[in-house]
């Protein structure tokens, strides 16, 4: 709490009082000689947002502070010690009741933007849905007709082989299908990447729907945290990818569970726009975001993890707050102050909570609990949503373990598309991170790091998941070495050597996850 005295021996009496009265909200005394007027009470009123009382030196004075934005404001000259407490009372009060008001307006607000968004939402969609499905239905025509052409081209090389091509007609038409130089194969490839592209434009365009339903009285549906996260990064996550490598981190046998759809998205969503944010005020040569989780018999817990600035301990606990942010202006457009007190009141709403662990200058973690008790959907039937969105292929999970951050960040662009990527900067990284219960289907370790190197590492892989082993690919930048030649010959298998292209990466960790071409 503050309070604005107009001169020293004002601010005196304050403290005897709180000497005398035992405690309790603790109280900053700011001397304004030149009087607590109107324009002192606004300066102070825009630093922040804890209570403030005036002690005026007239009946006048306080009444221009309050007008001017003060919670409560008393005469010096009738000031004792019970009126002094009953006066701390009245701007602790007044000063919750200030905030719950601004909430109202800010819930409010942020309502009619949600209502609007909606609307805008349900015109797009209408407005791409309706020409996406007439060019989806034609290039399913013209793949339909095409594709026996294509498949009975080897026929038509054969009989003309054998001499078996009687007419003009059928001369022509083999001239024809290869005037282009395209085998039949990348034809119908190039057919199957057209449908891929109007397959995810069609889910995206789903995917927005999502947010426009953001509404206090949604009815929970069967949520599948995995499969929503993949929906909010495909809308709200394009940024973000450009400038950091996102890992997926998901534990085993994760449950459906019967949430708000939309208002779960929109916490991740704005998780993921600080976490964005976060990372432009900070320069690395590489960022990542890891997006993890966790799950046991009273809650799960999605945490979200990035390699920003971190939050300074002395704000930490205010960071919820309405209203409170640390964005400038001028790299973000600065920010409401309200997304992150938006996401704690919706997971508190369904009897989660939001939390924060930060060691400043290293980044941050926010961790969103979610309720399990109750929801769990176990019918098979009702793991289908309302609305089922085409599924990509399932990929593999790989979990990449090398101290050079800039070779993490290129193993992560190369095998983006094809593998979820999971980075680790030396051992003792990766074994936090297997012991945390993250489930990688192959590893690709460097055999020289720090601290925990990669024989290290094996020997603990050995001793505590030997499951492992045989998925895991090691690596060196100089095979002829030492320590990795020695390595080598216990391994009983040859080592990876850098560098290697892309496709000999990927063909290894295939073989190594069991994953087709």
């Amino acid at each position: 709490m503050r309070l604005v005295v107009h001169d020293g021996e004002t601010a005196e009496r304050v403290r005897r009082f709180d000497e005398h009265r035992g405690g309790g909200v603790p109280v900053d005394v700011i001397v304004s000689e030149n009087g607590a007027g109107a324009a002192v009470v606004r300066l102070l009123q825009a630093a922040g947002d804890p209570p403030l009382g005036v002690i005026a030196r007239s009946e006048a004075e306080a009444f221009a502070a309050v007008e001017a934005g003060a919670d409560d404001a008393c005469v010096a000259e009738d000031l004792d010690l019970p009126h002094y407490i009953a006066f701390l009372d009245r701007v602790d009060l007044r000063a919750r009741q200030r905030r719950e008001a601004e909430n109202r307006r800010a819930a409010a607000a942020h309502s009619e933007k949600l209502a609007a968004l909606g609307t805008v939402v349900a015109g797009v969609a209408h407005e791409v849905n309706n020409p996406l499905a007439i060019v989806i239905m034609l290039v399913e025509m013209i793949r339909g007709a095409v594709e026996p052409l294509l498949q009975g081209q080897n026929e038509v090389f054969r009989l003309a082989q054998r001499g078996s091509l009687a007419t003009a007609e059928e001369v022509q038409r083999l001239a024809a299908m290869m005037q282009t130089g395209s085998s039949s194969s990348e034809v119908l490839a190039s057919f199957a990447d057209a449908s891929g592209s109007l397959s995810t434009i069609q889910a995206i365009v789903r995917d927005l729907r999502i947010f426009a339903r953001a509404q206090d009285d949604e009815k929970d549906d069967a949520v599948f945290l995995p499969d929503l996260i993949d929906h909010v990064l495909r809308v709200a996550g394009a940024h973000l990818k450009v400038i950091a490598t996102i890992e997926r981190d998901f534990g085993g046998d994760l449950p459906i569970l019967r949430l708000p759809r939309s208002r779960i998205a929109q916490v991740l969503t704005n998780l993921l726009i600080n976490a964005a944010h976060a990372i432009a005020e900070t320069k690395r040569d590489t960022h990542r975001v890891r997006i993890s989780l966790r799950c046991d018999t009273e809650a799960l817990a999605i945490s979200i993890s990035d390699t920003g600035p971190g939050i300074p301990p002395e704000i930490i606990e205010r960071i919820f707050d309405p209203f409170f942010t640390t964005k400038s202006s001028e790299a973000t457009s600065g920010g409401t102050g309200l997304g992150l007190s938006i996401s704690r009141s919706i997971l508190q709403a369904i009897g989660g909570d939001l939390v924060v662990e930060s060691v400043h200058g290293q980044g941050a973690t926010f961790i969103a609990f979610v309720p399990v008790a109750g929801r769990v959907v176990t019918s098979e039937p009702q793991k289908r949503t309302r609305e089922p969105v085409p599924e990509a292929p399932k990929r593999a999970s790989v979990l990449v373990i090398d101290d050079d951050e800039t070779l993490l960040r290129t193993f992560a662009t190369a095998l983006r598309g094809r593998f979820h990527v999971l980075l680790a900067s030396e051992g003792q990284e990766a074994i936090d991170l297997i012991v945390s219960g993250s489930k990688p289907d192959a590893l690709l370790c460097d055999v020289s790091m720090p601290v925990v190197d990669g024989p290290h590492f094996y020997r603990w892989l050995l001793e505590n998941r030997p499951s492992l082993v045989d998925h895991t690919v090691f690596m060196s930048a100089n095979v002829d070495g030492d320590v990795a030649s020695e390595f080598a010959t216990a391994l009983g298998k040859p080592l990876l050597e850098k560098p290697m292209s892309r496709e000999q990466l990927i063909a290894v960790l295939e073989r190594a996850t069991g994953a087709p071409r």
